[in-house]
């Protein structure tokens, strides 16, 4: 799709959540990826839920947009205790702001595209303009996931790397995470009482391959956390440098 209807898309969406993302290009580029800092004790952070699942499976001239729904934990205070939240997305969310983006507080919604940019999670010109960027820039890698297949709670996969110069290979670290594909929660208290929230791509667990040090390939073991069930995942691959600096490249699979 072109930039003018990709930015249609978000800014409707943005204020009109009934609406409908048209079809997808065939992706050709390296994905950009987008986490969302989000809470469901958090009564702005449904419209910037819906405005992330209805950029999933979308792509901008080609390049797929990888989406991360990261629920923090200090909302949870305010009557309702987030299912998905954890201390490990609050403290990631926490070192963007101090160590990159040198922010005073951290909000919700926030979202964090390509680990360059921040923007309002709820604002799809600001989403949209900060896409469009990631997506032009050039050096990013090729990432492959291969020959995925759970053994009990552990998901094995084995993940390459492609087009890594030295430069951009320095300093730079493979992670992993698996993600539900969606979840539905009925709130019973807090600022979103009453509302049935849906979400997708929420990550439950994330971890590190291994620092890269050139062109990579090599198996993945991810262990899922106690009673979360690996029906419906996905599994996200990404090269980050550092622990809060810039994406070069993503790459996600159903398994």
């Amino acid at each position: 799709m072109n930039v003018r209807s990709f930015f249609l898309v978000l800014a409707v969406a943005s204020g009109a959540m009934g609406q409908t993302a048209p079809a997808t290009m065939p992706t050709t580029k390296p994905a950009v990826m987008a986490e969302l800092f989000t809470s469901e004790g958090c009564s702005s952070c449904p419209p910037a839920d819906a405005l992330l699942a209805k950029m999933d499976g979308m792509n901008y001239q080609g390049a797929p947009i990888i989406v991360l729904s990261e629920h923090v934990d200090y909302w949870n205070h305010d009557g309702w205790h987030d299912p998905f939240s954890s201390e490990q997305w609050t403290e990631r969310q926490n070192a963007y702001n101090n160590e990159r983006f040198h922010l005073e507080s951290v909000y919700t919604p926030q979202m964090v595209i390509d680990g360059a940019q921040q923007v309002n999670g709820s604002n799809g010109p600001q989403i949209v303009h900060a896409i469009e960027s990631a997506a032009a820039q050039a050096g990013k890698l090729q990432i492959e996931i291969a020959d995925a297949a759970w053994d009990n709670d552990v998901l094995h996969a084995t993940v390459s790397v492609h087009d890594l110069s030295p430069q951009t290979a320095k300093g730079t670290t493979l992670y992993a995470a698996l993600a539900d594909d969606e979840d539905t929660s009925s709130v019973a208290k807090g600022e979103n009482s009453g509302k049935t929230l849906k979400h997708v791509s929420v990550v439950r667990v994330m971890q590190k391959i291994s620092s890269l040090h050139g062109p990579y390939s090599g198996p993945v073991q991810i262990k899922l956390p106690r009673g979360v069930s690996h029906t419906k995942m996905r599994l996200i691959v990404f090269a980050q440098k550092g622990q809060t600096g810039p994406i070069f490249g993503a790459a996600q699979r159903e398994v």
